[in-house]
């Protein structure tokens, strides 16, 4: 393996780290919003659970902000 091939495995790594922490706290948020006794509390949540989405998917780039929703 090269530097180059082990920086390219290492910034993965990290990338797959980032993606498994915002997925576990887009869950978290998700079950906040279940859970809510507002429907104000229930969109905060959505909102929240909605962004650590988005942000993993750039991240793991599988999401681009010029892409058609």
């Amino acid at each position: 393996m090269t530097d180059t091939d082990a920086h390219a495995a290492g910034q993965r790594a990290e990338r797959d780290r980032i993606v498994a922490y915002l997925a576990f706290h887009e869950a978290s948020a998700r079950a906040k919003a279940d859970q809510a006794e507002t429907d104000e509390s229930r969109v905060y949540q959505g909102t929240i659970a909605n962004a650590m989405k988005a942000m993993g998917e750039a991240i793991a780039g599988d999401f681009h902000w010029k892409a058609p929703l």
